[in-house]
């Protein structure tokens, strides 16, 4: 009996560690690893563009392969990118006074690069944007600079519309924003097409990407970029009906939702931009541009009004929305340091965080704080924080 005893605790205990183990080892599989998102690792802040073209001298008129490799933080090429409107990558290419406006995209190739063929018509600088989704559902933004040989033409200055209508490629378009326009604020835009022969709705709009229209917003200095879709309608119509005032008009959008596409858009700071508004007709894209004047944000603090920022800062507003802009690149050098300016207390931002530079500043609200950028930063991103790790920027010096 005893020996029987001693067998059945032998067996109960082995079965028990057999269990323990199992356990163990389905807790290991699932056990997230450690959060980097505020690192230079985490694919947000760390992927990398590789431009090439091909000839490696691009002139007018003649065709060029532009070639995009994705790389990540280890320097491996990226080739599982999202197809996000019906393609993987979608290239803007603008001229550097903006009076040019290219959507283009690169077609994935056998060693995972992108590439596409395209003839630029004029000489001068061109900025292309390269708007793209990880697998894992993270969009990237990245921009690079070209030069084209070739004569530049005259350069054209922006000058805001003072009406937002335009007519091309047979079609009036009618921009009407919901309020004004200032920086830092979400804004519902109302796009009326309407076919100019018949002077009624153009009813025929075919699906471009997958959407009715596509919204390109840029900046004049070229360093904000925001591409947008429409809303739903279904989206539009409760909006419509949250906003609804019948005794005040004001300046609230007023549109019939079954006609009208709608978007929202948000200017990281004030200035000039310009938008284009993509609608395809007959097989054809048509282009149609606005030119918008932001103003500063009526509702930052009085105290921050006449605050200056040094002519070698870059501002990076802090509010509620986060950073604004959260992403920022330009060349190395063209500026010494960044100004961070926190507009109000609606937020949990009280500071600073550069992990990867061992910099950590406080942020009163209605200061600017300047962050000084080492020169040995060119070529690299860099990713910044709040104190509490909620808003995420990141820097990248070209």
């Amino acid at each position: 009996m005893n020996q029987l005893t001693v067998i059945f605790l032998l067996l109960i205990s082995i079965f028990a560690m057999s269990c323990k183990k199992e356990i163990s080892n389905i807790s290991t599989a699932e056990t997230p690893k450690s959060d980097k998102s505020s690192s230079v690792d985490d694919p947000v802040y760390s992927t990398k563009i590789e431009f090439l073209t091909n000839p490696k001298e691009v002139k007018i008129n003649e065709q060029t392969e532009l070639s995009f490799t994705v790389k990540n933080s280890s320097g491996e090429t990226v080739k599982d990118l999202k197809v996000v409107h019906e393609k993987p990558m979608h290239l803007l290419a603008v001229s550097g006074d903006l009076n040019e406006f290219y959507h283009l995209h690169p077609e994935k190739q056998a060693d995972g690069s992108f590439k596409v063929l395209f003839a630029f018509p004029n000489g001068g600088k061109y900025k292309l944007f390269v708007d793209m989704t990880l697998a894992n559902g993270n969009q990237i933004i990245r921009s690079v600079e070209l030069n084209v040989s070739g004569e530049i033409p005259k350069s054209e200055k922006l000058i805001a519309d003072k009406k937002f209508e335009s007519s091309l490629g047979g079609i009036s378009v009618t921009m009407k924003p919901d309020g004004e326009i200032v920086a830092g604020k979400e804004i519902l835009f109302g796009f009326s097409v309407n076919d100019i022969a018949t002077k009624k709705p153009a009813t025929d709009l075919q699906n471009y990407l997958g959407e009715k229209a596509h919204f390109v917003v840029i900046s004049e200095d070229l360093l904000e970029f925001v591409h947008a879709h429409p809303m739903s309608l279904d989206a539009v119509k409760s909006e419509h009906s949250e906003h609804s005032h019948p005794e005040k008009t004001g300046n609230k959008l007023s549109v019939n939702a079954e006609t009208v596409i709608s978007a929202h858009v948000t200017f990281p700071k004030a200035g000039l931009y310009k938008l284009w508004a993509q609608f395809q007709r007959n097989g054809r894209v048509i282009d149609v541009p606005f030119i918008v004047d932001v103003k500063e944000n009526k509702e930052t603090p009085q105290k921050t009004a006449n605050i200056e920022i040094p002519k070698d800062a870059f501002q990076i507003t802090v509010s509620k929305d986060g950073f604004i802009p959260s992403e920022v690149s330009f060349e190395a050098g063209k500026f010494k340091k960044l100004a961070f300016l926190r507009i109000d207390k609606e937020n949990c931002a009280n500071e600073i965080v550069f992990k990867d530079l061992d910099i950590k500043k406080q942020l009163p609200v209605g200061e600017v704080v300047l962050v000084d950028l080492p020169e040995s930063l060119k070529g690299k991103t860099i990713s910044f924080a709040c104190g509490m790790n909620m808003f995420k920027g990141k820097i990248t010096l070209q």
